[in-house]
């Protein structure tokens, strides 16, 4: 018994928390080393003998936590609860420090005992301060989101509105610098286009409060550079002055008598893809007025106002009685077109593109046969390359893209006519809805590409029933599979006759069998028999 109770007490002295051991009066019959030791640097106490709640009595009325140890311990003494613990803090002028008390009930031959034991929790306790700052910090931060979002919840939808519910691009640029400047801080909103052929940033639309006027005159793409809707037109990305006062270059183009009125400014390019429609210029009333949450909900708009404007472009090349003709030389090994010729060693000629479960497959026809297809899927933006039909003298490759500016330039409503490559030179035909749509393409290509020169620009009138209309009306009515069916068979001369390809060899390339290719290749054809002939009658009469 004894070697047990010295064991015990050997372990109790190696404990690396505070132990004392109180009698049901309070008072200390035992402590620890560590007991001992705390708060002593010259001599170490045992304080046995000492009444433990007599002393914490002493406190408790300028001590809360001393007043909640004193009930704990009287409570467990007592035997109202075996256990009681708290936590609480003790400080020393160099250091914060909390601690953890646990007191525990026992009995030794039915006298009532209980340890108390103080376990330092500093570490545990600063993480938990911190974690609760770091809390109220982001509880600071959703509230002010909350604000922010609060107060430009109508601007996010009235500007929406305007944007998707505006017939014509000029429509969107005046509801929605109506709608900005109605908005505070902002006191002026304009929308500016750029014209590539003089390089010059135009105000199209504006709203403003009161008398704040618009800016005069043109800005001038490379050399007005401290404006911020230059910077921002040849950045790509938003920029802001959060304060005029102190921007040494504002006098350059703050117009004259709106000094007070304009604190801050922030500009932002209208881009949907790679295409730029212009540039959105907000100026605000306060300085700091455009914090990044702010921001990011500005760009999120100019997102969807460019998205609107795409969306009547690509209708309106559809539906327009007039068609921009634009001819194009580029020069630059980068094109992915004069990569793929250079590559090849050989001339390369566009046959179209199309669309499969919405990879796009572009076609070219190349001037040499053999070996093509290795060479081109190691081009970038090249996923897969397969020879679709072998001539004598050429090859018609299909080429599965990644990215390509063939892609961008038919998913904004361009009709790429030609786009050809001989002697490291691409020639590029356009057809565009108006004059704007030209200038954004130009725009777009002359940012990416080295040299492109324009060759011509023609405005010309189309038909009431254009080619545009037919493929509208072909892509409501065809399914995917049928559409692919009837342009591989186009591009792959499979009409032709001779046949340079088989309907075997079509479907192979498509991954369905011979009597499915023909299946879907007869329904198309059927469909498109019946719009040449029916005109809009034949629309909807089969949902094959």
């Amino acid at each position: 018994m004894g070697s047990r109770n010295d064991l015990a007490a050997a372990t109790l002295e190696t404990l690396p928390v505070t132990v004392a051991v109180i009698d049901d009066d309070g008072e200390i019959l035992l402590t620890n080393r560590a007991w001992r030791e705390f708060g002593s640097d010259e001599q170490s106490t045992d304080h046995v003998g000492v009444n433990y709640v007599a002393t914490a009595v002493m406190f408790e009325d300028d001590d809360e936590y001393a007043r909640q140890a004193v009930e704990g311990l009287e409570s467990v003494l007592e035997g109202e609860q075996e256990t009681f613990v708290m936590e609480y803090p003790c400080h020393t002028p160099t250091r914060r420090q909390w601690f953890m008390m646990r007191a525990n009930r026992f009995t030794v031959d039915d006298d009532v005992r209980v340890s108390v034991v103080h376990l330092e929790i500093t570490e545990r306790k600063l993480a938990e301060l911190a974690a609760e700052e770091s809390a109220e910090r982001m509880r600071d931060e959703h509230r002010a989101l909350e604000h922010v979002l609060e107060r430009i919840d109508g601007l996010v939808r009235d500007v929406t509105d305007a944007a998707v519910g505006a017939g014509t691009r000029e429509e969107i640029e005046r509801r929605v610098c109506s709608r900005l400047a109605a908005t505070e801080p902002y006191v002026l909103a304009w929308v500016g286009r750029v014209d590539v052929t003089n390089q010059r940033v135009s105000p199209r639309e504006w709203a403003s409060t009161g008398d704040v006027p618009l800016e005069d005159g043109d800005l001038v793409l490379g050399t007005d550079e401290t404006h911020p809707a230059v910077r921002a037109l040849e950045a790509g990305e938003p920029y802001v002055v959060q304060d005029l006062s102190s921007f040494r270059d504002a006098d350059n183009w703050w117009p004259v008598g709106a000094e007070s009125d304009y604190q801050s400014v922030a500009a932002l390019p209208l881009s949907y893809g790679d295409v730029t429609y212009g540039v959105l210029v907000l100026f605000a009333a306060d300085a700091d007025a455009f914090s990044d949450r702010e921001l990011l909900v500005l760009e999120s708009l100019a997102g969807t106002i460019a998205t609107a404007m795409n969306a009547i472009e690509s209708r309106r090349m559809l539906t327009t009685e007039s068609v921009v003709e634009l001819e194009l030389a580029i020069e630059d090994s980068s094109l992915f077109v004069t990569a793929l010729a250079e590559a090849l060693e050989a001339t390369v000629a566009y046959r179209g593109l199309a669309y499969d479960d919405g990879t796009p497959l572009a076609f070219f026809y190349v001037d040499r046969t053999g070996a093509v297809t290795e060479p081109a899927v190691e081009l970038e933006g090249v996923a897969d390359a397969t020879t679709l039909v072998t001539y004598e003298d050429g090859t018609l490759l299909e080429l599965e893209l990644v990215d390509s500016i063939v892609t961008t330039l038919v998913e904004h409503g361009t009709v790429v006519r030609r786009f050809d490559v001989t002697d490291g030179i691409a020639d590029l035909a356009l057809d565009l809805a108006n004059g704007q749509s030209a200038r954004s393409v130009y725009d777009l290509l002359e940012r990416h590409y080295d040299r492109v020169e324009l060759i011509s620009y023609h405005e010309s009138e189309q038909p009431t029933r254009t080619p545009q209309d037919l493929v509208a009306t072909l892509e409501q009515t065809l399914t995917d599979r049928q559409q692919m069916a009837l342009q591989k068979a186009y591009v792959a001369d499979y009409f032709e006759w001779p046949r340079n390809v088989s309907g075997e060899e079509l479907a192979e390339s498509m991954d369905i069998s011979r009597s499915t290719f023909h299946q879907h290749l007869r329904t198309a054809q059927r469909k498109l028999l019946e719009e040449l002939y029916e005109g809009d009658t034949a629309i909807g009469r089969h949902s094959e």
